[in-house]
């Protein structure tokens, strides 16, 4: 009887030898092993049966295999949200980052999209991992990024006026631009 070894890899790198012990009986004079065991095809994260494959020995024993069991684990990636800024306004840039820890393997992709916390006010808000995603395979650790939305600058342009000695004032007006839309001002011209 042998029984194979319990090995495993990181999702993406390449299988390492399998390996097996004889766990009852031994081998009489000079006979050895041929061929293999082998584990259950497959690459994603998750776990295979290793099995007697093409392991043999001659036809003076009974050989029994007792499987052991091959773990695919996912692979472990780190990506930071780019911080980004904006005027009061307008609106959101395209949110980016990075991946600081740890490589796709060749082939994968991330899908989705990162998302920021609400808000439309000048301030900080965190710039979040929304759909982004790589799938079962990929341990995925997202670190926020920010977005600052920064004040907007507007122009008050206050309109000539003329009255004749004697008279009242004439009402104070002005003109406005940039100045979002559903926003309003407070206060008067002196």
């Amino acid at each position: 009887t042998v029984t194979a070894g319990n090995t495993g890899k990181t999702y993406g790198d390449t299988d390492p030898g399998l390996t097996y012990q004889i766990t009852s009986g031994s081998l009489a004079f000079t006979d050895t092993f041929t061929g293999n065991i082998q584990r259950t095809a497959g690459e994603n994260a998750g776990s295979y049966a290793i099995t007697e494959g093409t392991l043999a020995l001659n036809n003076n024993y009974n050989l029994n295999v007792n499987q052991g069991t091959f773990t695919i684990t996912p692979r472990a990636i780190t990506v930071t949200g780019d911080s980004v800024t904006k005027v009061y306004g307008n609106p959101d840039p395209v949110f980016t980052y990075q991946t600081t820890s740890g490589t796709l393997v060749a082939g994968d992709s991330f899908t989705g999209t990162l998302t920021r916390d609400p808000g439309k006010d000048v301030g900080v808000y965190a710039v979040t991992q929304g759909t982004l995603s790589l799938g079962s395979n990929y341990t995925l650790t997202y670190i926020n990024g920010q977005l600052t939305i920064g004040k907007r600058d507007i122009t008050i342009t206050a309109d000539a006026k003329s009255k004749t000695e004697g008279q009242s004032d004439p009402p104070l007006t002005w003109t406005v631009t940039d100045l979002v839309s559903g926003d309003t001002y407070t206060g008067a011209l002196d």
